[in-house]
């Protein structure tokens, strides 16, 4: 039976992480609150503890796809509560649905690649979906996820898939996240890393660099914010953990932008916080921060390949996907009613990894 739905407090779990929350040192950033007993929840999706989960009936329709929508620049969106990724024109404002891919189990994480493959982190099925274009009929790659949660899915220039698992499945402990990769074409894992220091006892968000670094984000035994880094594609052997980012409270999305800085999503304080890479394993100051002016829990993001704009998925309020400039933010310039409980967001043409 899948577990995504509206859950109620989920004691053990938040006392747990109360405790390690009030023994983190002094150094690090405050531990997030999830708002008392009410609202703590321990559960396989990614959005902050203070949005209600929610689930409804599975869409019974078939895949479809608009034949106008062949060649054109699209936008998908994984809608959890529903079990879908809806797709949409780029072109436009207050985009209309050209296409749907149904019978998914809580869709999250998404990503294309430069063919226009679409990958998806099937979380409530332990698996990873990959659909050729057009996407309609059965998927032309199963990635198996046994006894996991995936949570989101990267892909680099080179073709290896990265996979983080938020926690295990069917029990999703808190200290069982980790990230499988995958070399390309293969649906064997190649490397599994994780991190005993407790520093990611959950993995949520991936993005491969332009030389193959991935950047992770998730939290930690305190319930904070924690960002790392794999390191070596299949020959990778564990997770760094990166220095504490005080201005992200919650992890979100990561996009890597044309300049080959790293965009974190923030879903509590409603921003995008871009960075350079890191220097001794230390992220600076944020070189740009974009305020995502109205937003209530922005999540997903996705850069379009000309670098100045990005949507982001927005599964509180009525669900929505929205368009902002990149790194001006402010106002939407556009808005996509979704619908359901949108996640992780995804274009083609994806910005260029060889950016950089």
């Amino acid at each position: 039976m899948a577990i995504f739905r509206i859950i109620h407090a989920a004691l053990g779990a938040s006392a747990t992480l109360a405790m390690l929350a009030g023994c983190s040192g002094g150094s690090s950033p405050g531990a997030f609150s999830p708002g008392g007993p009410s609202t703590g929840r321990a559960d396989n999706s990614l959005l902050a503890p203070t949005i209600a989960r929610i689930s409804h009936k599975p869409v019974a329709t078939a895949s479809f796809v608009d034949s106008r929508a062949a060649g054109k620049s699209l936008i998908f969106v994984s809608d959890a509560a529903n079990g879908v990724i809806d797709i949409y024109p780029q072109s436009g404002k207050n985009q209309k649905m050209v296409g749907q891919i149904t019978g998914l189990t809580q869709p999250q994480g998404i990503t294309t690649d430069k063919k226009g493959n679409l990958y998806v982190a099937n979380t409530n099925s332990s698996n990873v979906l990959v659909y050729a274009p057009p996407y309609t009929g059965k998927p032309k790659m199963t990635i198996s996820d046994t006894h996991e949660f995936p949570a989101d899915v990267a892909v680099s220039s080179a073709g290896v898939v990265a996979v983080t698992n938020i926690c295990n499945a069917p029990n999703c402990r808190l200290n069982t996240g980790n990230v499988v990769l995958y070399a390309k074409g293969s649906t064997k894992g190649c490397a599994t890393v994780s991190d005993s220091a407790f520093n990611f006892t959950r993995v949520m968000f991936a993005e491969f660099d332009s030389t193959g670094v991935l950047y992770i984000d998730g939290m930690n035994g305190g319930y904070q914010s924690s960002f790392g880094i794999v390191t070596g594609g299949c020959s990778a052997t564990s997770i760094t953990n990166l220095g504490y980012i005080y201005t992200v409270s919650f992890p979100g999305g990561i996009a890597i932008d044309k300049a080959g800085n790293i965009a974190f999503c923030d879903q509590i304080n409603l921003v995008v916080d871009t960075f350079a890479p890191p220097v001794s394993n230390n992220f600076g100051e944020p070189v740009s921060t974009t305020p995502l002016t109205g937003s209530i829990a922005p999540l997903g993001i996705a850069i379009l390949a000309s670098g100045t704009n990005l949507y982001a998925a927005d599964p509180g309020g009525s669900g929505v996907a929205e368009e902002y400039k990149y790194t001006a933010g402010g106002a939407a310039e556009n808005t996509i009613a979704v619908g359901g409980q949108p996640i992780g967001i995804a274009v083609t043409p994806p910005l260029s990894k060889e950016n950089k």
